[in-house]
């Protein structure tokens, strides 16, 4: 089939590449005009903690800031989020993880805390890239109390970043719609002086 259209001459091979690069970047650029959650899949695969390798996996522990901003659910950011966490028995079948930060908004007002514990991974991490994901639940404070079994996901970057999803539904939506982030280090291990009053 040939299409002639101001005086060119198309190949149906021809339209046929230009509308798969159509499809293409409309998918892309509505993910991207979304600013979609980040899709977390539970579905682990058992061979991923040997297979690639991970430095993360290695580790006995890591202890890390929480350093994040949060958005609300318009997009809009709200809060300022800050605190630590520890993983422990990382490489093996029951990792712990806590944390505790405070949440304050940007406007200096409303100062909370939370915690995250109980952490319960499902099936082994997965490495891919230069990450490495635990999935499961966990226990999260709320302003009502302790909500539990909340899915989560946290994943490790290189030796450098933390992120942290909290399923939005079992919170209220109260972390907004973005990550929680932090970093691999925490300065006050790191020098303590620096933290002593």
């Amino acid at each position: 089939m040939v299409v002639i259209m101001d005086k060119h001459r198309l190949s149906s091979s021809k339209l046929l590449s230009i509308g798969f690069v159509s499809v293409a970047m409309v998918g892309l650029l509505t993910i991207i005009a979304s600013n979609a959650a980040p899709i977390v899949v539970y579905a682990q695969n058992s061979t991923s903690s040997s297979s690639p390798s991970s430095p993360i996996l290695s580790k006995s522990s890591i202890l890390g800031g929480i350093t994040s901003i949060q958005n609300d659910i318009t997009g809009k950011t709200n809060w300022i989020a800050g605190g630590a966490y520890k993983m422990s028995n990382i490489n093996s079948a029951n990792p712990i993880f806590d944390a505790a930060f405070y949440m304050i908004k940007t406007d200096g007002t409303a100062p909370h805390k939370h915690t995250i514990s109980d952490f319960k991974m499902s099936g082994t991490p997965v490495v891919a890239n230069n990450s490495t994901t635990f999935n499961g639940t966990s226990t999260v404070t709320m302003k009502d109390g302790p909500v539990k079994d909340v899915p989560t996901s946290i994943k490790f970057t290189d030796e450098s970043s933390v992120s942290i999803w909290l399923d939005p539904t079992k919170t209220n939506n109260h972390f907004g719609s973005t990550l929680i982030y932090g970093t691999q280090h925490l300065v006050c291990n790191e020098i303590p002086s620096i933290c002593k009053t």
